[in-house]
């Protein structure tokens, strides 16, 4: 097997958050594909934050795609020459007034995001043992309210459809996986 060969590449939308291309693409067979779309967003993490007492800290927020409040771990865009553990640690201060205890952060990995049609990636940190540390800061289009979940809770919101972000819950699960 192998990969295609991008022959052309027009960005259509080419914003701070959002990039589409329309792709020109030869297939291995030769077979030439002239309207493949991409979509690229920048890299982001996820936290997986847990208290000394083994609750989840949670956000509960709006998201417009859905139209609905959305139950998620926290999780925010990686600044440029952060770390993905550095980013994980400022975006749970910033977006839930949390702070790691100073070793307990373990990184779980980089996914991507649809490895169909999105350059775009993911990774996954895991904080334990944070506390509750001063306030918090959000970006001009937040309004978050943080919850804490217990582990049995929380796997009970996944079965209901509550909690049914799945890229989150894939976080959860490798961390579920790897954690031994």
């Amino acid at each position: 097997m192998k990969p295609w060969k991008l022959l052309d590449s027009k960005y259509l939308v080419d914003a701070p958050w959002l990039k589409v291309a329309k792709e020109t693409c030869e297939l291995p067979n030769g077979k030439v594909i002239d309207d493949f779309y991409t979509l690229w967003q920048p890299d982001w993490v996820l936290i997986l934050a847990r208290t000394a007492e083994g609750k989840w800290v949670m956000t509960e927020q709006y998201r417009h795609g859905t139209g609905k409040i959305a139950l998620e771990f926290p999780a925010g865009i990686i600044d440029k020459g952060e770390t993905p553990e550095q980013a994980a640690l400022r975006e749970l201060q910033e977006e839930c007034g949390f702070a790691g205890n100073g070793g307990g952060t373990k990184y779980i990995g980089t996914f991507p995001v649809n490895p169909d049609r999105h350059r775009g990636i993911f990774h996954v940190v895991f904080i334990d043992g944070v506390k509750k540390a001063g306030t918090t800061n959000f970006d001009s289009t937040e309004e978050i309210e943080t919850r804490e979940l217990s582990d049995e809770d929380l796997q009970k919101k996944m079965a209901d459809g509550t909690f049914n972000h799945p890229l989150q819950m894939a976080g959860y699960l490798k961390w579920r996986l790897t954690r031994g």
